[in-house]
């Protein structure tokens, strides 16, 4: 059954309250992140959705209507915010609209990645539930296989394993619009590497149903949700959660592939 907006985003909100205490050391980034659902919720409640296919996602965003709700989440993120967040937001907040309207422009003319990844979180927490509402218009594509999202182009942010018959099938979750793809198990994401002896992945069985699967070859890696492990797992989430593992990643050498909205 599909999920109503306000139903998609309560799930991860109240996931966001159960991971505070089942992951003490990611407790406090999770009580901020419960804070910026809550206010994407707002952003996509009322946002229109009634996209077409037959124009670019990003040309349909309505950046005047995001731009209109920068101003709550950059007094959220100075009250409640890490200290580096709270401070950028405290130093838009004197910006004028125009230089304030200009990142979103560029978010919605291309997806290159941001130079400032620290500003790119306010944009991107405002345009993301506007592009998930309008990316529902697309019809699955079977026949994808790009890593690259098949709606926005834009990188993936994680992995989800989904039951499939005996096993599991692997999907790719865009890290704009949260579209998911089918996806290649054995396949790198960045580099397109295929040799399984240079895609190690590494996981924790104490800390939930969450994993790295890395590239020897290109040194990026990004983290999967195995859901055949945890069934209730949120992967937007779970995978903010699990910080932790983005240690073990970076002690290693690797960089991920795109940080999550977080910037873990």
């Amino acid at each position: 059954m599909t999920q109503s907006v306000e139903q998609r985003w309560q799930v991860r909100i109240a996931r966001a309250r159960e991971m505070q205490k089942r992951h003490a050391p990611a407790a406090r980034i999770l009580r901020f992140y419960e804070t910026v659902l809550e206010f994407q919720e707002s952003v996509a409640r009322p946002a229109d959705a009634a996209g077409t296919t037959d124009s670019p996602l990003r040309k349909q965003i309505d950046v005047e209507f995001a731009l209109a709700k920068l101003p709550e989440l950059l007094a959220l993120s100075v009250e409640s915010g890490p200290k580096g967040l709270s401070a950028r937001a405290e130093a838009l907040q004197r910006y004028d609209t125009a230089r304030l309207r200009k990142p979103f422009l560029e978010a919605t003319a291309t997806p290159s990645a941001p130079k400032d990844e620290v500003t790119w979180f306010f944009t991107r927490a405002c345009l993301q539930p506007i592009a998930e509402n309008l990316q529902l218009q697309w019809a699955f594509d079977a026949n994808y296989s790009a890593s690259l999202c098949p709606v926005c182009f834009a990188r993936p942010q994680l992995a989800v394993l989904r039951p499939e018959g005996e096993g599991s099938a692997r999907w790719l979750q865009c890290s704009f619009c949260l579209r998911e793809w089918l996806f290649r198990r054995l396949i790198c994401p960045w580099c397109g590497e295929e040799d399984k002896e240079k895609l190690p992945h590494y996981s924790d069985p104490s800390v939930g149903a969450v994993r790295v699967e890395a590239c020897d070859t290109c040194q990026r890696y990004l983290k999967a949700v195995d859901l055949t492990i945890d069934g209730h797992a949120v992967p937007l989430v779970d995978e903010v959660a699990l910080s932790v593992l983005d240690v073990w990643a970076h002690e290693h050498g690797y960089t991920k592939i795109v940080p999550n909205l977080m910037g873990l």
